[in-house]
């Protein structure tokens, strides 16, 4: 074994001098003056590693990784594995040698988890120095670092006491703990966090920690997170039966009543509101799940207290150019109306043609609200990438000021009348003319400016002329067989039977996240249809009737359809 160096002794001692932490050690030790002997400075190199090797866990089975400064500017990673035999000989030496019970109790742990020398031997040296060393951090001049650091070390010395059934270890910090928990519940100044520790280093010990925790539920009423915490403890420590019960229900009173203290509290008062139905829905309180979700769906989302930054984005204008002369090369009406529905944007297609152009862009994690509970919502597990689904819902709103320009366009070219529309959009089987006319009042009311009127008209218009489209290509009923009804297809399922029709998958796509997507898509057949939104704004109207010209024109000849693939013989 090394001789221990006097300097490095020295510095050491210094450092640990009033510390709360093992990096603010290792500062002074880096800084200490004690010389150039290469002894000297291997043992101090080996010392800042030990000071600097981050303590993940405790007991038997251990992972510490940290940083080690070999000096100044520079650093490399080092874990426990690949400190050398030299180190932990100067480690084992430093350890019976130094006076200062927090830094004897890690050298002591590192040896321990090392398997360097007798693991009982350094599993006590460990726990007895860090149960000496929270008295002397409790009375540090630093009060919270010190207090945390002392509930850390009772916490470690309790696992290595217990995982080496040191029973006297054992006992000396039951006692310890409870003198602390006793001492932290009457300062008004702790926090619960500390508490928390505490109660489940006892209830580790197998202490009966059912007092205790009633009186920081009690403590700590102020404070609804730390009060329902300790009321979920406190209910593993109950036995099952009426008092569970009351527990429980007093869990979800305690969230109600906190979202209740104060009615402008924002979004924090929806996270509480939709916490409180989510516990009584889970443990099986119905009068109290009700009472949650009524508030929940009575909160305005304007009252949630976010503010809504926009900027607009102008697209260039030799777009829009582009798009104004694709419609002046219009040789009629019938052929402009189909022209603003050429192409889907690239975005919608299931294979980009370079993927990497889409990275980095709207990677913003957010939570979707259902504005109308609002209740928060998620996707499915096998739901898209959030992040090409944000895309594509972005570049359909782009597309729909293209589109708004083109019909602008093709009004102040061809002023037509009602007579002219009907004629244009008309098509025997599809499109007869009765509703050909119908559809024809939403063009004109996008036209006047009457955007809500548009898109009320023709969404039904929209679905119609799908399963016309439909019809003759994929089987869209389902035929009653017992106690089951026959049912229909509606317009989610219709679109999503494009595809089997010989329908692009992108168009198909486009119109899901356009119509009837509820959880990441505009959803605007349904939001206006149910009345859920305000007039929904005018290049989004401008989408909906463009979705009726691309299906029509796919009716009047003006696209081709994929074949049908054939059954197998």
């Amino acid at each position: 074994m090394p001789q221990v160096e006097p300097s490095v002794l020295g510095a050491l001692t210094e450092a640990a001098k009033d510390a709360v932490s093992y990096e603010a050690m290792a500062i002074v030790l880096a800084a200490a003056d004690i010389g150039t002997k290469t002894a000297v400075e291997q043992q101090r190199d080996a010392l800042l590693a030990a000071l600097r090797v981050r303590l993940s866990g405790t007991g038997k089975t251990q992972d510490f990784t940290g940083m080690f400064f070999g000096g100044p500017l520079r650093s490399w990673s080092v874990s426990l594995a690949e400190v050398t035999a030299d180190q932990l000989e100067i480690w084992s030496a430093y350890a019976d040698a130094v006076g200062d019970p927090f830094l004897r109790g890690r050298l002591h742990h590192l040896l321990l988890a090392a398997g360097h020398g007798r693991k009982p031997d350094h599993a006590r040296g460990a726990a007895t120095g860090y149960l000496d060393a929270a008295p002397r951090l409790l009375a540090a001049p630093e009060r919270v670092p010190g207090l945390v650091l002392a509930t850390e070390c009772l916490r470690w010395a309790g696992e290595l006491a217990r995982s080496f059934n040191q029973t006297d270890l054992q006992k000396r910090v039951t006692e310890d703990v409870v003198a602390l928990i006793e001492r932290v519940l009457a300062d008004p100044e702790d926090e619960p966090a500390i508490v928390d520790s505490l109660l489940e280093g006892l209830r580790v010990q197998r202490y009966d920690i059912t007092d205790f925790t009633e009186r920081a539920a009690r403590r700590y009423t102020g404070d609804v997170h730390a009060h329902v915490g300790f009321l979920k403890l406190l209910l593993r420590e109950v036995a099952p039966g009426s008092r569970r019960t009351d527990i429980e229900t007093a869990i979800v009173e305690a969230l109600l009543d906190a979202a209740d203290a104060d009615f402008n509290a924002g979004f924090r008062r929806h996270l509480l509101l939709t916490q409180a139905a989510t516990e009584a829905r889970d443990r099986g309180l119905s009068e109290l799940r009700v009472r949650a979700e009524m508030a929940l769906q009575n909160t305005d989302p304007d009252s949630l207290g976010w503010t809504r930054l926009r900027r607009g984005v102008a697209p260039p204008r030799a777009l829009f150019n582009g798009a104004r002369a694709h419609i002046d090369a219009a040789v009629d009406l019938r052929s402009a109306l189909w022209r603003t529905a050429v192409d889907v944007h690239p975005a919608m297609r299931e294979h980009a043609d370079d993927a990497r152009a889409q990275e980095g862009l709207l990677r913003i994690p957010r939570t979707r609200i259902n504005t109308i509970g609002p209740v928060q919502v998620a996707p499915p597990v096998d739901a898209d990438d959030d992040h090409a689904v944000e895309l594509q819902v972005l570049a359909l709103d782009f597309l729909g000021h293209l589109a708004a320009h083109q019909l602008d366009r093709i009004h102040e070219r061809f002023v037509p009348d009602e007579s002219e529309l009907i004629s244009a959009l008309a098509h025997d089987s599809v499109l007869p003319e009765p509703r050909a006319r119908t559809l024809a009042y939403a063009f004109r009311y996008f036209w006047l400016g009457e955007f809500d009127a548009a898109a009320c008209v023709a969404l039904p218009q929209v679905e119609q002329i799908l399963r016309q489209l439909l019809r003759p290509r994929v089987p869209m009923v389902s035929v009653a067989k017992g106690q089951t009804r026959g049912t229909v297809d509606q317009l989610g399922g219709l679109i999503r039977r494009m595809p089997a029709a010989g329908y692009p998958a992108d168009w198909s796509r486009a119109l899901e996240l356009l119509l009837v997507d509820p959880d990441r898509g505009m959803n605007l057949r349904n939001n206006v249809c149910h009345g859920l939104i305000d007039t929904p704004p005018r290049h989004r109207v401008a989408l909906i009737l463009q979705a009726a010209l691309y299906l029509l024109s796919h009716a009047h000849g003006y696209r081709t359809l994929a074949p049908l693939a054939q059954p197998a013989p």
